[in-house]
Parts: C-alpha cells; structure tokens; sequence
C-alpha cells in the first residue's frame, strides 16, 4: 500500500512539474545565448568552413608524406643509380613537402579561429540585445503597478470630489494622470513586444514565442576585473588579429629559407625573382603586425577604461539606492504613526523599484563591458 502511495505521489509531482513548465515560460541571457549558438547559420557556416578546411589539410598531410626531395633511385641492370636533383627541382618538391601542408595548416587554424571569434561576437551581441529586452520588461511590469497606484488614487479623488473635498481641478489632474498611466502601459506592452520578437529573431526561434518572465541573474557571475597590464600582454599574444600576420610571417620565412637550398635563390632568375617578392611581403606583414599591436593596445586602454566607468556609475547608483531606502524606512515609520497617507509610501515604493531596476541594469552593462574586455584579451572581437 505505501508502495502504491509513493508511486502516485510521484506521478502527480511530475504531472504537477511538467504543466509548471509549460506555463511558466523564463528567458534567461544564458539559455538564449545556448539557443542561439545551437540555430545560428553563421556560426554552422563557420563549422562547415573550419571542416573543410582541416579536410583539405590532412589531405594535403597525406599526399605530400614521404616525399624525396633531394635525390631518387633509379634501378637499372648494371645497379641503382642515385640521382641528385639540381637546386631548382630540390625546392619544388619541399614547397610540396613542407611548405604546402604549413600553409594548408594555417588556413585550417585560422578557420578555427574565425569560428571562435564568431560565436564570442554573436554572444555579445545578444548581451546588447537582452539588455534591451530585460528593460522593456522591466518598465512594462513596473507601468503596471504605476498604474494599479494611480487608479486608486483617482478613485480617492473622485470620492473626496463628491464630498467637495477637492476642486475639480484636481480631479482632474488625477484623471489625467490615471489615463496617462493607462497609456504607458500600452505603450511599454508594445515595446516590451517588439524587443522580444527582435530577440526571437536573433537566436533563431519562433517570432511569435513568448516569455512570461525575462531573467535577471547578473549578481551571480562574479567577474574579476584584473589589471590593465594582465589584459593588454594577453591581447598581445592572444588577439586574432595579431596572432594571424605572426603565423602569416613565420609562413612566408619558411618559404625564404626554402628557396635558399643549393644557393637556388642566386642560381636561378624566377627563383630570385620570388625569393624577392616574398620578402618585400615579409617586410609588408611585418609593418601590419606592428599596426596590429599598437591597435590592440588602444582598443583595451580604451575597453578597460570603460569598465572602470561603469564600475563607477554602479557603485553611485548603489549608494544612492542604499540612500533612498533609508530615507524609505524614515517614511514608512511617519506613516506608521500616521502622519501621512499610504499613497505616498507606495509611491516611494515605486519609486525605489524603478531605481532598483536601474541598478540591475548598471550591473548587467558592467558585466558585459567585462565580458567584452576578456574577449577583447583573448582572440577577440575587438571591444
């Protein structure tokens, strides 16, 4: 019997789970990002690219292995015969032996990387666009309640205008005030609309799907905010931009020192000819490195700065929220000994609900900027 209880306790738990589920629909930056990445056709482009690419160069790996490229044996009746080949065919077949399959490799690892750098800015797009979204829900929820206070403060207003309590006048501002509430509502509801339908559209869902709540859980990332030197040396060595010409530059030196075997480069016209060529584009990357660098610098001088803006703006948004809810606690104490009305104290309420929301907000941007900062460190997007 106790058996057969416990089975129809847990069925109805999970009944009772399930249609939980299917009614209470959350979005958190989380799981959109996990959606998002999972039906993106950029970031599957990208996949099919590096695929191809790493096809290409383990196919050009086994081809090319084994290959003799300083002599051959040739079998005759009287013995083998080893044959030297001149300068010329020596550095033709260790450009197909060594210098192909490098090259091969580099594409291969750029694709790569280019995959990564797309899902990371992607990622931060999306950061930028829940934001959106998570405000418009915000001021959509808080309009609701704006406009719950102004309907009973209306409702006060008309009973104390039948008593001749107030003029009409004010009557009339407090009708004014309820139907400007009314429309504020509309007009957050429509906004709250679009931003999701944009956010259904960038991570690849239904238009039409909805969320009844819009997550908040920025407090729990606990991101570490290093010093400007950690972020700038691992730029440096890290960013894609700047990793590519140096793989591009270690490339095209191999190439040189392929064409110097057997003195090729002095012997031969067309071998000197591009020995030149692929030097002036040495000295070429090299300058763009240098470009690269100064510019990565900037950009994460730039990146951290912000940051360290937010930060700042967080923590005086904080201090003055902590500051009203003081001054809350004073008020709600006269209220309590009857000197002054409830409509006040819910408006105050209110009041640091819209502020509390503009601190979460502070707090997501903040986490976001530091996102960006440690992308910007790593291989990128640039910030």
């Amino acid at each position: 019997m106790k058996k057969v209880l416990s089975a129809i306790i847990i069925i109805f738990m999970l009944a009772f789970m399930q249609a939980y589920a299917a009614n209470d629909s959350r979005l958190s930056y989380d799981t959109a990002k996990e959606v998002m990445l999972k039906n993106s056709r950029a970031v599957a482009k990208q996949k099919l690219s590096e695929r191809k690419a790493f096809y290409q160069y383990n196919g050009v790996v086994q081809r090319t292995r084994g290959i003799e490229t300083e002599m051959t044996v040739i079998d005759t009746p009287m013995g083998k015969y080893y044959y030297v080949y001149p300068p010329n065919i020596q550095v033709l077949l260790t450009k197909q032996a060594e210098l192909l399959p490098l090259q091969m490799r580099y594409y291969w690892r750029m694709a790569d990387n280019g995959r990564i750098v797309t899902e990371k800015a992607l990622s931060l797009g999306l950061r930028d666009l829940y934001l959106g979204f998570m405000k418009s829900d915000m001021d959509y929820r808080l309009s609701l309640e704006k406009l719950e206070l102004q309907e009973k403060k209306y409702n006060a207003a008309k009973l104390k205008a039948e008593k001749g309590l107030i003029s009409g006048i004010e009557l009339e501002e407090a009708e004014y005030d309820y139907l400007k509430a009314k429309k504020d509502v509309e007009k957050y509801k429509r906004s709250r609309e679009n931003m999701q339908r944009s956010i259904n559209s960038y991570i690849g869902v239904p238009i039409d799907t909805a969320y009844d709540k819009v997550l908040f859980s920025e407090y729990t990332r606990n991101l570490v905010v290093k010093p400007l030197e950690y972020y700038t040396e691992a730029a440096l060595e890290n960013r894609l931009e700047i990793i590519s010409v140096a793989e591009e530059i270690k490339t095209k030196e191999k190439h040189l020192e392929i064409l110097e075997i057997g003195r090729a480069k002095d012997i031969y016209p067309d071998i000197r000819k591009e020995y030149e060529d692929v030097l002036l584009e040495i000295e070429t990357l090299k300058v763009k490195l240098e470009k690269a660098r100064y510019d990565v610098e900037n950009n994460i001088k730039s990146a951290y700065i912000d940051v360290i803006k937010e930060k700042d703006n967080m923590d005086n948004l904080m201090a003055t929220l902590n500051m009203q809810k003081r001054n809350f606690e004073r008020l709600k104490a006269r209220y309590e000994q009857g000197f002054i009305p409830e409509t006040v104290i819910e408006e105050m309420e209110l009041a640091i609900e819209e502020l509390q929301n503009g601190v979460n907000l502070t707090v997501y941007n903040y986490n976001t900027k530091k996102m960006k900062l440690e992308e910007a460190a790593g291989l990128g997007p640039a910030y």
